[in-house]
């Protein structure tokens, strides 16, 4: 009895941590991503010629390639606000057939609003480079969700939810991207534009690098924990002379 409570309390905080850490995580994912969606809305009113808190320069890029952007701005917030949901296990499992509906349409989103980025990339306001690496950004982003989706037709699930949390990762840069604009004026830069060359990485690229990490880390943790389980390879009993 004492042996059975000692160690319920000696693996008492690892096991809420590994329980609760990634709740708060997602929590907060789901948090970020709605409140980015919502203000994202604003670009519905440039349809009526409203550009109420728009960036002048990205008024700019809407009126040179309307159709473009307004299908990145429009659509991508779909993708944004439904993505977390697919990482919540009790869905996915209690509710398989929502699961799969909100995955078709966080592909279909990310198919149509990456298209949209990538035909606008020539026209970022911040020049060539932010231009490249949004450019880079939206070829990447649809080929790893349509990798994605593929691979969950095929039946290979695993890949299929690694491909997911790198597309995910991609995805959120739309929030990334705005909690670094502050940190850009703070650095003294003076608008969005002259600051975008800069946000066309750091606003994906740590993201994916992040998810490769514990990527890694959560294969490591299960290949020793699998090897733990396992346990060793019993010695065959040593008959020779008998």
């Amino acid at each position: 009895m004492t042996r059975k409570f000692c160690n319920r309390a000696g693996k008492g905080p690892t096991q809420m941590l590994k329980r609760y850490i990634p709740r708060i995580g997602c929590g907060l994912m789901v948090v970020l991503a709605v409140i980015v969606t919502l203000y994202s809305s604003r670009y519905y009113a440039a349809l009526g010629g409203i550009w109420w808190d728009i960036d002048p320069n990205i008024e700019a890029v809407i009126l040179q390639a309307p159709l473009q952007a307004l299908m990145h701005m429009l659509i991508a917030p779909a993708a944004l606000v439904l993505g977390p949901f697919q990482f919540f296990p009790g869905i996915r499992m209690r509710h398989p057939k929502l699961h799969r509906c909100f995955g078709r349409v966080y592909v279909l989103a990310c198919v149509i609003g990456g298209i949209g980025a990538f035909a606008t990339s020539p026209f970022a306001s911040g020049g060539l480079v932010a231009s490249v690496g949004f450019g880079i950004l939206a070829v990447l982003w649809v080929g790893t969700t349509v990798a994605a989706w593929i691979s969950v037709v095929q039946g290979r699930f695993e890949w299929h939810r690694l491909l997911m949390r790198f597309s995910y990762a991609m995805t959120f840069g739309a929030v990334a991207l705005r909690l670094q604009i502050p940190i850009g004026f703070a650095l003294g830069y003076s608008s969005y534009s002259s600051m975008s060359p800069i946000l066309a990485f750091t606003s994906w690229i740590p993201n994916v690098l992040i998810v490769a990490l514990y990527s890694m880390f959560e294969a490591r943790q299960r290949s020793l924990s699998l090897g733990f389980n396992e346990g060793p390879t019993p010695r065959a009993p040593n008959t020779a002379g008998q």
